[in-house]
C-alpha cells in the first residue's frame, strides 16, 4: 500500500508542472487518436475530439497492474520462502538479506511483467464487469496522466499514428516479400 501511495503521490505532484502537464496533454491526444482509429473513423481533429482520453490498455494502467502483481507475487514468494529455514546466507534467512531479496525480485520481474501484459491484453479483448473492475484503477490513474489536448496536439497524435501504422505496414510487406523469396 505504501508503494502505491508513493506512486500516486508522485504522479499527483508532477501533474501540475508546466512541462509535464503538456506531456500529459499529448498523452490525452494519443489516447483519443487511438480510440478514433480503433472505431474505424477517419483521423481528423474533429473526429478525434469526440473520444475520451482514458484508454484501458494505457501504459499507466500497465504500470499500475505491474505494481499490484509485483506486490502480490513478492508477498506470496515471501510466504513460500519462509517455509524453508535452510535458505540462509551468512546465517541469515534469505528474506532478511536485502541484496539477495532484491535479486530474487529482479528474477521474478519477467514473470510479473508477462502476467501484467497478458492481463492488459485480455482486458482489451473482453468487455465485462470483471475486466472493468480490473482496469478501473488504471483508468482512475489516467485522470492524473492524461489531460485534454488542444487541436495542435491532436494533429501531432494523428501524424504519429499514421507514421506508426505506415511503418508497421512497410515491415509486414518486407517480411512477406522475404518469405516469398525464401519459398523460391
Amino acid at each position: 500500500i505504501i508503494r502505491i501511495a508513493i506512486f500516486i503521490a508522485y504522479l499527483a505532484a508532477v501533474t501540475n508542472m508546466k512541462d509535464i502537464k503538456r506531456v500529459f496533454m499529448y498523452h490525452g491526444a494519443e489516447h483519443k487518436t487511438i480510440f478514433c482509429y480503433e472505431a474505424g473513423e477517419e483521423l481528423t481533429v474533429e473526429n478525434v475530439k469526440k473520444y475520451k482520453r482514458f484508454h484501458p490498455r494505457c501504459g499507466t494502467s500497465f504500470m499500475f497492474i505491474i505494481l499490484i502483481i509485483s506486490i502480490l507475487a513478492s508477498s506470496a514468494l515471501a510466504v513460500i520462502l519462509k517455509q524453508f529455514s535452510s535458505l540462509t546466507i551468512g546465517g541469515e534467512h534469505i528474506l532478511n538479506v536485502a541484496w539477495a531479496w532484491s535479486i530474487i525480485k529482479v528474477l521474478i520481474m519477467p514473470l510479473v511483467m508477462g502476467v501484467g501484459y497478458e492481463i492488459l491484453k485480455f482486458s482489451g479483448k473482453h468487455d465485462n464487469k470483471c475486466m472493468r473492475i480490473l482496469v478501473a484503477p488504471g483508468l482512475w490513474m489516467q485522470r492524473l496522466t492524461t489531460k485534454e489536448p488542444d487541436d495542435d496536439m491532436i494533429e501531432v497524435g494523428i501524424t504519429a499514428l499514421i507514421a506508426a501504422t505506415e511503418g508497421i505496414q512497410a515491415v509486414e510487406k518486407e517480411q512477406k516479400e522475404d518469405n516469398e523469396t525464401e519459398k523460391d
